[in-house]
């Protein structure tokens, strides 16, 4: 898959941002984005194609070499 075309509508990112002020500066900011949304907007079904690729994995054991 070479990604999406744009479909010439907006959509709306919902975001968190937390900052942490140590002597009057900001020493650390975690910005998290809600990437589901975004997708769900898109039309993509993120757990539907999870469990699609999950159909294809190998689920016999696993066997690691003995050192």
């Amino acid at each position: 898959m070479d990604g999406y075309r744009p479909f010439g509508e907006k959509i709306s990112m919902r975001s968190l941002d937390f900052w942490r002020i140590e002597a009057g500066k900001i020493r650390e900011n975690w910005v998290l984005v809600d990437l589901l949304d975004a997708y769900r907007q898109l039309g993509v079904d993120v757990f539907a194609r999870l469990h699609e690729f999950n159909k294809a994995r190998n689920l016999g054991p696993i066997r690691l070499p003995e050192n």
